[in-house]
């Protein structure tokens, strides 16, 4: 609103410089018997135009200066959101292949074997936690902002509304949801 406010104030003032320079030029008048008179009108100082411009030309200059630094600004911010949204679909395009850790370590009788699935399970959430993306916990109190109840069970010895089981690991990245954790809730 300002630049359309600073538009009209150099309007007004190039009109009115324009009305002064109207009266300064000689006027003609025609009497009765059609002779001309030429009369002059006093002449009025005009201020020197080019302080103004000048003045237009550093306003000018600081509002481009100033809409630079935000564009820069807001591209700086857009440029760290869209690779935080790349991570966060990189890291939801793996996370089925950790589910399968979980999946083999349950059918796993072996010790040896079992153990050194886990251990590769441990090296893979560690390096996850390292990046910023962290395990949400699947233990207590149901929380629809972390867990999706996937079943109920009424048979479980845990207080109506709490986890009974997890089904599928949820995580967090820098406070954001990337998947939630499915679970069994007692009914």
């Amino acid at each position: 609103m300002n630049d359309e406010t600073e538009e009209k104030d150099n309007l007004t003032e190039q009109n009115e410089q324009f009305e002064q320079n109207e009266n300064i030029e000689e006027t003609t008048e025609t009497t009765d018997d059609n002779t001309e008179t030429n009369q002059t009108v006093e002449e009025q100082p005009i201020p020197p135009p080019e302080e103004k411009v000048e003045t237009n030309y550093l306003n000018d200059l600081l509002r481009v200066q100033a809409e630079f630094d935000n564009y820069r600004k807001r591209m700086v911010t857009a440029l760290g959101d869209a690779r935080q949204d790349g991570f966060m679909d990189a890291i939801t395009q793996f996370l089925p292949a950790l589910d399968s850790f979980k999946m083999a370590a349950d059918m796993i009788t072996d010790k040896n074997t079992l153990m050194g699935i886990k251990f590769i399970e441990k090296g893979i959430l560690d390096t996850l936690s390292k990046m910023g993306v962290e395990v949400i916990d699947a233990t207590g109190k149901f929380d629809p902002n972390l867990h999706q109840a996937i079943d109920t069970d009424s048979t479980a010895d845990v207080e109506s509304g709490y986890i009974v089981k997890e089904a599928y690991k949820g995580f967090t990245y820098k406070g954001k949801v990337i998947r939630y954790s499915q679970v069994i809730v007692k009914q």
